[in-house]
């Protein structure tokens, strides 16, 4: 769950559209009458009732009460892109590349709707085991496509570990951001793109601690 802020999206017929503004207003709705009651008080009941829509047009677009804050239209656009970009190429570095496509000042607002949807996944338990589900389908999506493009099985293990890793690696920058976000208006998007290249990094180089053996080890 990421915000393809300025990535490039297929045409939207009609009915396509009429379906995204339908869950974005059902979307807004929710989080604000979680804000207002607390996540777990608000049924999808109260949610259809609130967006003026039946609670089987909900369960239709979102699946579950989870899915309200985790489903997000743009998903499919964003796997697209970033299948399309991993190929031959290390996938680390095909990532790397597309951070800036997933930064937007409004992605990256402390203060704005990600930020508020975060601070859900954080603290909700059934919300983060939801969104850990959701970035691993998205890794084995990526990894699918990559292995694919080698010659290899769609399931080839190296390859799915190594997207696993990365989409891992996106995600946690994330949280972290959101958790802990630096600079002012004007200037997330660009710290967000940091952190999330820090969290990329990590991959490759060594851990940082004290050496096995040290009084600080001893001690734990």
């Amino acid at each position: 769950m990421m915000a393809a802020s300025d990535a490039p999206t297929p045409a939207l017929g009609l009915r396509e559209a009429k379906r995204r503004q339908a869950m974005g207003q059902i979307q807004r709705v929710a989080l604000d009458l979680f804000d207002a009651h607390g996540y777990a008080a608000v049924t999808v009941e109260q949610i259809a009732a609130a967006a003026h829509v039946a609670p089987r047009s909900v369960y239709r677009y979102f699946g579950t009460k989870d899915g309200i804050l985790l489903t997000q239209p743009e998903d499919d656009d964003m796997v697209a892109v970033l299948a399309g970009a991993v190929g031959h190429q290390d996938l680390l570095d095909s990532v790397r590349a597309l951070v800036p496509l997933f930064t937007s000042e409004e992605f990256a607002d402390p203060a704005g709707y990600w930020a508020r949807v975060m601070h859900y996944v954080r603290t909700v338990p059934e919300l983060a085991r939801a969104f850990a589900v959701g970035a691993l389908e998205i890794a084995d999506g990526l990894g699918a496509a990559q292995a694919t493009a080698r010659g290899l099985a769609p399931d080839d293990l190296v390859t799915r570990v190594r997207a696993r890793a990365v989409v891992g690696a996106l995600a946690a920058a994330v949280g972290d951001w959101y958790a802990h976000p630096e600079g002012g208006p004007g200037e997330h998007a660009a710290r967000m793109a940091e952190r999330m290249h820090r969290g990329l990094d990590a991959l490759t180089e060594p851990a940082v601690g004290p050496e096995p053996g040290s009084e600080r080890v001893r001690e734990a």
